[in-house]
């Protein structure tokens, strides 16, 4: 099963049952010779289970009498890792994995063309400014109620550093939306 990275925030999202697509830039590097396929091959199929990979450290103690080692399983985006280091979710198996996506519909579409509702899907929250979050400092931005595509822009131009993959780039991309399944 092919494994997908997800950052803190967008794991909380799915467990909340906010996120429920996402969104990947299309490898322009492929070529696009195959008239079926005019945007190259998408990484993903309808169907295709696929398990979340996200940060998490394994902690081991001690259980019963015979003081047997137990290894269990922490998550970042759950808190603080009280013993051992955190692992990148790079790294992550799937047996460590605790959600797995069932692929629903995939499209193609420019990054600019994101609606609200699609925006809403990415696990955008409407609750105020995302560009200041809970941080010391007042808040100097001019709209202090963004809307969730507002959000979404911002969000994914924090996680995004190629130039070519930046909001305003506005790159082709796959549009893929599941169900969780575990």
């Amino acid at each position: 099963m092919k494994g997908k990275i997800f950052n803190a925030q967008e794991v909380q999202a799915i467990i909340s049952g906010n996120k429920t697509q996402f969104r990947e830039v299309v490898n322009t590097k492929q070529s696009f010779i195959e008239p079926t396929q005019p945007y190259g091959k998408c990484p993903y199929q309808v169907g295709q289970k696929i398990f979340c990979k996200e940060s998490f450290c394994e902690a081991s103690s001690y259980k019963g009498i015979t003081l047997e080692k137990e290894l269990r399983v922490e998550y970042k985006a759950d808190g603080g890792c009280l013993v051992g280091n955190w692992k990148p979710a790079q790294h992550m198996k799937q047996e460590h994995s605790r959600l797995t996506l069932l692929i629903k519909e995939i499209r193609v579409e420019r990054l600019a063309g994101i609606s609200e509702e699609d925006a809403r899907k990415e696990g955008v929250i409407d609750d105020g400014c995302g560009n200041c979050g809970e941080s010391e400092f007042v808040c100097k931005c001019s709209n202090k109620q963004p809307s969730p595509r507002e959000d979404f822009i911002f969000n994914w131009n924090a996680n995004h550093k190629k130039p070519e993959e930046k909001f305003g780039a506005n790159p082709w991309v796959w549009c893929v939306s599941f169900e969780v399944v575990k």
